[in-house]
């Protein structure tokens, strides 16, 4: 794996992030959460380490990518967003949201894209696309909030969780669909677009990492 920006971000996202868990603040408010997190950053850790050797493994190394990345990663952001207080209670359909996501995903994979084939570029649609209309959801639902009028939102994890969720899903998902299905328009992995997309992600993945310790920067109430 070469070391850039976006690697550097992603490690250090898990290094804050362990660092929290050690630390023990608030244990019983974001534990969840926090497990969560790591669970994701090491799991776009391990996506990229095989990616970047997948020239090397040929088919193998492409199904662990696509199980990972396609599967595993959009996943534990579902799982994320369970635990994120909604004030319409949509976290209580992200299990059944999940248990849709993965049953298509398995005719996907009998029928159309297999796992060793090719980047199942529907999978990754799907998940990714439930994904993005969550944190869209939570971050306007946050905003309506009564109970959030008085606080600082700067102060709340999720809040920085949702926010560049959002954001860095948004323009990488917007990405994959030009570049995929419209080849004309380059490659995925080539061009200084792409790098301005790696760049969001690693701001997303460090400031996940961190999010805990917004807490105790921001002065929890307007003053």
């Amino acid at each position: 794996m070469q070391m850039s920006f976006y690697s550097i971000a992603l490690i250090l996202g898990i290094l804050f992030a362990t660092l929290y868990l050690f630390l023990g603040f608030h244990p019983k408010e974001y534990r969840k959460i926090n497990f969560l997190v790591l669970f994701i950053l090491f799991t776009e850790l391990l996506s990229v380490i095989i990616w970047s050797n997948s020239s090397k493994g040929g088919s193998e190394n492409l199904l662990l990518y696509n199980l990972l990345y396609v599967y595993v990663r959009p996943t534990a952001m579902l799982l994320l967003f369970s635990q994120l207080p909604f004030s319409c209670q949509l976290q209580k359909t992200v299990f059944p949201t999940i248990f849709g996501f993965l049953i298509t995903g398995g005719l996907i994979s009998t029928f159309l894209q297999p796992l060793g084939g090719a980047i199942q570029s529907y999978s990754y649609l799907l998940g990714h696309g439930l994904v993005l209309s969550y944190s869209v959801i939570f971050f306007k639902d946050i905003l309506k909030q009564s109970k959030f009028r008085d606080i600082n939102l700067l102060s709340l994890p999720y809040f920085w969780m949702a926010s560049l969720i959002l954001f860095s899903y948004g323009e990488r998902y917007i990405f994959f669909i030009l570049t995929y299905y419209y080849p004309s328009i380059g490659d995925y992995s080539m061009g200084h677009v792409f790098i301005w997309v790696q760049f969001l992600a690693g701001i997303m993945y460090l400031s996940l990492g961190l999010s805990f310790f917004a807490p105790r920067v921001f002065n929890r109430y307007y003053t």
